[in-house]
């Protein structure tokens, strides 16, 4: 069992510890680190609780069960320290991964992350029992009354022989205003994910981070965001249908704008502590009903009904390859070569290509706008069933 226990380096701790970095207090963050490292009982000073702990505490229930507000007289557990502790400055940026990182430090002696060893406000995990001096007095009593205990406890572990931890995330001890802009960066540099493309790293994220800005410090929830990402591709699949030159290339435009709103909703998230399955789910369906509206769309732009069956038969190993996609295990792949790069369907540097050339073809050879729908209908329907013949193989491969 992990538990956390949340102290005030110095005497600027609780200020430093109530300012907003990204939407959200270092308080709330360290007690949000710690509940993702696997805490469960978190105790927290009394005198950080405020307005901006009690609003992120209501979005965060799992969070709020798990706290236990310090105030003056309150006693240490009976376990001690004994279950590890965590021990945690409330004014630095703390990324879960850190704590992971000191989890797998070798048991029996104290663990200290390494870079802030040398300082007043050292990130550490207690494996075993300390003094007595230490654990019921200058920590728990002490913090209880709203006393800062950095020194004591950086004196400590130094005396005791902490094992120092190489980071393994993001980490900040912030004392000024140049600390508070490198945990902004810190954070900046965590939005990006490994399923991004090229235009998501170069177009996407470069202009979803100026509307994430702005975002974080507001009331819109992921959700509220996701569903302008709706509306404008929506929009863009308006332009698709039956499109006319001037109407396709707008609809690449308002594609692209759906793209960057869809990931400010995600950074918005992360950034603000407000991951959840069900925002998950509702970006993934909005995305796969984006990309199977505009598949339609140009097949309904190349008319007749040959091209609108072709239309309606890509969007939906759209659809198929998405499910695949999102649901099966990585292992289940239909190879490196031809199937390699038809999983690439749903890239979204691929889809581009696809809606500029159906653009383009709209404007130069308007006879020929069905190929971008075909090559969508053929890729798609070879993914999904390609891994239906993968999964058959592995079946067989098991049951040898």
């Amino acid at each position: 069992m992990v538990r956390a226990l949340l102290y005030l380096p110095d005497a600027a701790g609780d200020r430093l510890a109530a300012t907003r970095v990204a939407g959200r207090t270092f308080a709330v963050r360290v007690m949000v680190a710690a509940l993702r490292a696997g805490a469960s009982r978190i105790a927290v000073p009394s005198t950080l609780r405020d307005p901006a702990v009690d609003r992120a505490l209501r979005r965060m229930p799992a969070l709020s069960d798990a706290l236990e507000w310090l105030g003056p007289g309150a006693d240490a557990p009976a376990d001690g320290p004994a279950a590890r502790w965590f021990l945690l400055p409330a004014s630095a940026l703390i990324h879960a991964s850190v704590l992971d990182g000191l989890l797998a430090a070798p048991p029996g002696r104290p663990a200290v992350l390494a870079e802030s060893a040398e300082g007043i406000a050292p990130v550490a995990l207690l494996p075993a029992t300390p003094p007595a001096t230490l654990w019921p007095n200058t920590l728990w009593k002490g913090l209880a009354a709203g006393r800062p205990v950095g020194p004591e406890l950086a004196r400590w572990l130094r005396e005791a022989g902490a094992v120092p931890r190489g980071t393994t995330g993001p980490y900040v001890d912030v004392r000024d205003a140049a600390d508070l802009a490198r945990a902004e960066a810190a954070l900046e540099a965590t939005l990006s994910i490994a399923a991004d493309s090229g235009v998501d790293r170069y177009l996407h994220r470069r202009c979803s981070r100026w509307i994430t800005r702005f975002l974080v410090h507001t009331d819109l929830t992921p959700n509220h965001v996701s569903l302008v990402s709706l509306a404008i591709g929506l929009g863009a699949i308006w332009c698709f249908w039956s499109a006319t030159p001037a109407s396709a290339f707008a609809g690449v435009l308002l594609y692209a704008l759906a793209c960057i709103v869809d990931h400010a909703d995600g950074e918005l998230a992360r950034l603000t502590l407000q991951e959840s399955r069900f925002g998950a789910n509702l970006d993934w369906t909005i995305d796969t009903l984006i990309h199977a509206g505009l598949v339609l769309g140009i097949g309904l732009t190349a008319g007749g009904p040959v091209m609108q069956g072709v239309g309606l038969l890509g969007a939906a190993g759209v659809t198929l390859s998405a499910l695949f996609a999102r649901y099966l295990p990585r292992e289940i792949e239909i190879g490196p070569t031809v199937g390699g790069v038809l999983r690439n369907i749903a890239n979204r540097d691929l889809f581009y290509l696809l809606l500029l050339g159906a653009a383009t073809l709209r404007l130069l050879a308007p006879s020929l706008v069905g190929v971008a729908a075909g090559v969508v209908a053929v890729g798609s329907q070879a993914y999904w069933v390609g891994c239906l013949v993968r999964i058959r193989r592995l079946g067989r491969g098991r049951t040898a």
